[in-house]
């Protein structure tokens, strides 16, 4: 009994090196009910986003996504019930469901390099907002390097509308000012884009003014 106990336990710390070592893990996105269920993740690069078919006729289908990484247009249907999507470049990724992203069934999900190392410096984040929005839009600039340089605003169906040069919006109390009055109300992916393959993301939703 205590033969089996002690190769048991040898087994069990065997398997957890083996997982630890591995690192990837698979986030499932359920599709189903004109929704991607969750829609929004934080993964690391190497894991995998599986997209898994519930119910009704859908896509998943790439809006947004970082420079280098694969772009990916699959049906999810009762015979396509499952695709696995592996992350290889850190940033974030916006997508649809080709016929039902004018109804809001839209996801996204940030990718980040696992180093091993921890980051003791605090890490303060670019963001824009408020969300949702009417006329006007602000962004602060974080303590990531490089330092964000241009803003992209698509439509929902990923058509790109505006591009703007950080540099030159005005300064509000340390936030800078972007006006969207012109944009109609709606769905859209706001991306920052800096140096090289750096750019973030951003889902937002302009209401009426």
């Amino acid at each position: 009994m205590g033969k089996k106990l002690l190769f048991c336990s040898a087994l069990l710390i065997m398997l957890t090196i083996v997982s630890l070592n591995a690192g990837a893990a698979i986030h499932v996105v359920l599709v189903s009910s004109n929704q991607f269920n969750p829609n929004t993740a934080s993964v690391n690069v190497g894991d995998t986003v599986r997209f898994t078919w519930v119910n009704g006729s859908h896509t998943t289908t790439s809006v947004n996504i970082p420079n280098g990484a694969t772009t990916w247009d699959s049906p999810m249907t009762s015979s396509v019930s499952q695709f696995d999507y592996k992350v290889t470049v850190a940033g974030s990724y916006s997508y649809k469901c080709t016929p039902h992203a004018l109804g809001g069934m839209v996801g996204t999900f940030t990718a980040s390099t696992v180093t091993g190392i921890q980051d003791l410096t605090e890490n303060i984040l670019t963001s824009i907002f408020p969300n949702p929005f009417t006329n006007e839009l602000f962004i602060e600039q974080g303590n990531e390097q490089p330092q964000y340089s241009q803003i992209s605003i698509s439509d929902i169906l990923g058509k790109q509308i505006k591009i703007i040069n950080i540099e030159s919006l005005n300064i509000i109390s340390d936030k800078r000012r972007i006006d969207v009055s012109e944009l109609p109300k709606g769905i859209y992916f706001v991306t920052l884009k800096g140096n090289g393959t750096k750019a973030k993301t951003i889902r937002l939703v302009k209401e009426g003014a």
